[in-house]
């Protein structure tokens, strides 16, 4: 994978200082998904308010993120660029266009909700992995911070279910909201708290994400049949009926499959790249 980090206003921060910084996320995140990146080219520009991740391409065809991260807070770089960086993987621009240069948003939700949990679940791999090598010496005691932040994080109230209520009982009291409005922050920052143990427990579930959103017709079916087209598109099963469980939804098979008419593999573009694409 090609970062290019441009020139700009990103505080007392060297640009190849951050270079840095992202090819270590970018080498976390793509070890565990089983992408090898190929040719796929990012370039990251700062800029103020949230970050994000462009639907339109730069002029060489390179996915833009742009992160608000400045200084050399890079617990900062790792948390903002490590869900950005999930989009991207997770075939974000791959959904049924509404008009207006807008797509359907039914569930993007649960995307955002995993790319939250990609963060966090980074955060916690780099405090183990800068403990021993980091990419610069100078930077040999910084590993304490990523896991001190993640650890901040998982503690506020919010990211925690009620007394005495279930995952499932709580989706379903909430499904029509998230359905409704997909960036409810404090709701996405829930589901990922419950879907960080899934990728802990096993890192190789990662490698499912290059099958997210499969077709673009699924971005606006129900979240079941989402999940299953998601199961149906993925070489190992395994992480889409653990979310389907978690969330209390019938199994996959239970649901109609893909329309076989369109192959979800051959519009997966990360999927061309990758060294565990069928």
């Amino acid at each position: 994978m090609a970062i290019d980090v441009a020139p700009g206003d990103w505080g007392n921060a060297e640009v190849r200082d951050i270079k840095r910084v992202l090819d270590s996320v970018a080498g976390e995140l793509l070890t565990h998904a089983g992408i090898s990146g190929g040719d796929l080219s990012i370039r990251v520009i700062p800029r103020h308010g949230s970050p994000k991740v462009l639907y339109e391409r730069g002029a060489q065809g390179q996915y833009v993120i742009q992160l608000t991260a400045r200084d050399e807070r890079w617990f900062q770089y790792v948390f903002q660029f490590s869900h950005e960086l999930c989009h991207v993987l997770s075939n974000f621009d791959h959904k049924e266009p509404i008009g207006d240069g807008k797509v359907n948003e039914s569930n993007q939700w649960f995307e955002e909700a995993l790319c939250e949990t990609a963060s966090l679940f980074t955060l916690r791999r780099l405090a183990v992995v800068w403990e021993t090598n980091p990419p610069t010496r100078n930077w040999s005691g910084y590993a304490p911070q990523f896991s001190a932040y993640a650890s901040r994080l998982m503690a506020e109230s919010h990211r925690h279910l009620p007394a005495g209520q279930s995952f499932p009982d709580w989706y379903a009291q909430n499904q029509a909201a998230l359905s409704s409005n997909p960036y409810l922050r404090e709701k996405n920052e829930l589901v990922a708290a419950h879907l960080l143990p899934l990728f802990e427990a096993h890192p190789e579930l990662w490698q499912s994400i290059a099958y997210l959103n499969p077709r673009k017709a699924s971005a606006s079916t129900p979240f079941s049949q989402y999940l299953a087209d998601w199961q149906a598109a993925s070489l190992d099963k395994t992480l889409a009926k653990q979310v389907q469980a978690l969330f209390g939804l019938p199994y996959a098979g239970q649901i109609n499959k893909m329309d076989g008419s369109e192959s979800a593999e051959k519009n997966l573009p990360l999927l061309r790249s990758s060294p565990a694409s069928p």
